[in-house]
């Protein structure tokens, strides 16, 4: 069996149940403009988008320094595809209908293209989907049906006007016919005043897709950090969300190791796997290491740190397009968006003493929190994507012990997700780690759940190394212990 038909296989499932929710929300949109269901129609539709890329045997995009010979395919201004995107725009009638890039699937013939609308409100714009309809049990409707338009993600923000130059606003068609998606070393354009609050990130094999801040860095707009949606009424903004997304097409699924020259990228779900407890702390690496780049983008851009395995930090302006941190954010901020209300959960992340990233839920500190209480569930994703917030130099070498020390302290969690890329610089005693320190470093924490009142399964997740001691601690605890490296990938997608 291919990859691409795996891919098919595995993903069906989770189209469907996100096909099914996004019926629900668009039923939802405009009885309620609460964060909740602000949320609920986010979710589903990036579930829906991401499952869609990973699905996708490539993508298809514009972009101004045209393709490799050969990889016509992959234009989105071929004419190959100028009759389906016609159809698009015919079906989403006067609501417009802007294509920003395709996913091609094995079993289409054309592609799933994505493009940007006015929103029915006229106050925002709207993702929407155009292609072969999906069934509810993830495959695609025969393709001698229609097309289909439906919406992906509503209430898509526009970049506010901070001049008096722009003070008279246009028609809302007006700034989509002028919204420019095609990619320039990497990126599409900045948005300008009233334009779609959208920006695209790709690599430089055109597999990825995330998104980015729109805008360019300017003093009085440093509110703004990312693509994000507005709920907004005629005059001012009743709730606001970041948007965070990343995705591949299903044929780049590895891990770079950075030894080679090689493009890579981290599965979606490989870090944390079959959560299903309600009382869950993460306690994730935040040491330099994790700047490490494992997909390299087109171009150049500002010097930048990263570190290098085997070399240590290096400074390049050579454009990285998502490294080890900015995968394991993306992964759990989506986690954290889709777990249940009654979810209890805890967050820490771990490097050195006196370090910028070994540090506790600012806002929360230790306690486990529910994470439908107000606030709560923002409050975690913001400390997610602030472990990247300083330089990699400042954020410390492999220190987790108080962190899992202070899981095992709680009496209440039963499942604790520990992830690191890196064997720790000192044993739990501050002695040089060694070998020798696998087998009583394992059995010193498992040892910890004798007299607990609920055993603490450690589920374990060594990126980019083998981990003995993660893997005992794993086993004696009852949790699972995965490995996320080029190899075990390549497994996972193999059959």
């Amino acid at each position: 069996m291919t990859e691409a038909m795996v891919a098919t296989v595995a993903t069906s499932l989770v189209i469907g149940a996100s096909a099914l929710g996004l019926r629900t929300t668009e039923t939802l949109i405009g009885q309620s403009t609460d964060k909740a269901t602000l949320r609920q129609n986010t979710t589903n539709g990036m579930r829906l988008m991401r499952s869609e890329v990973e699905r996708s045997i490539h993508l298809v995009v514009k972009n101004t320094g045209g393709f490799p010979e050969g990889k016509s395919h992959l234009d989105l201004s071929d004419s190959r595809y100028t009759n389906s995107l016609s159809t698009c725009e015919t079906l989403a009638g006067t609501s417009g209908f802007q294509p920003i890039f395709g996913a091609k699937m094995i079993e289409l013939t054309d592609p799933v293209f994505y493009g940007v609308s006015k929103g029915a409100n006229g106050l925002g714009y709207t993702l929407k989907r155009c292609g072969a309809p999906l069934k509810l049990d993830g495959n695609y409707d025969d393709e001698t049906e229609k097309s289909f338009v439906s919406i992906i993600l509503e209430d898509i923000g526009r970049v506010p006007c901070n001049t008096d130059e722009c003070a008279t606003e246009k028609a809302l068609g007006t700034y989509l016919s002028s919204s420019d998606f095609t990619f320039d070393q990497g990126f599409t354009p900045y948005r300008e005043a009233y334009e779609p609050a959208l920006r695209l990130e790709t690599d430089s094999n055109f597999k990825l897709i995330k998104f980015v801040d729109p805008t360019e860095a300017n003093p009085e707009d440093d509110n703004i950090k990312a693509s994000f949606l507005e709920k907004r009424s005629n005059t001012k903004t009743i709730t606001k969300k970041d948007l965070h997304f990343a995705a591949f097409a299903r044929a780049d699924k590895r891990v770079n190791d950075l030894d080679d020259d090689s493009n890579g990228g981290i599965l979606s779900g490989a870090f944390f796997q079959n959560i299903t407890s309600d009382r869950v702390r993460f306690v994730v690496d935040g040491s330099g290491s994790m700047s490490a780049c494992v997909l390299w983008g087109d171009g150049y851009a500002q010097w930048r740190k990263f570190y290098k395995p085997g070399h240590g930090y290096i400074t390049t302006n050579r454009r990285c397009a998502l490294t080890r941190m900015e995968s394991l954010q993306k992964e759990l901020a989506v986690i954290l968006d889709k777990l249940p209300d009654d979810t209890r959960i805890g967050l820490r992340s771990f490097s050195s003493y006196g370090y910028e990233n070994h540090k506790v839920w600012k806002d929360y500190g230790t306690k486990l929190k529910r994470l439908g209480d107000e606030g709560v569930r923002d409050s975690a994703i913001a400390f997610v994507y602030s472990l990247d917030d300083e330089t990699p130099s400042s954020w410390g070498g492999t220190d987790p012990w108080d962190a899992i020390q202070a899981a095992f302290n709680d009496q209440e969690t039963d499942a604790l997700y520990f992830l690191s890329d890196g064997k720790p610089n000192r044993d739990r005693n501050g002695g040089y780690w060694g070998s020798s320190d696998e087998d009583p470093t394992a059995n010193y924490y498992a040892g910890l759940n004798t007299g607990r009142d609920v055993v603490l399964k450690v589920h374990t997740t060594a990126l980019g190394l083998e981990s003995a001691w993660m893997e005992q601690l794993a086993e004696q605890t009852g949790g699972h212990y995965n490995e996320v490296d080029r190899d075990s990938i390549g497994d996972a997608t193999s059959g």
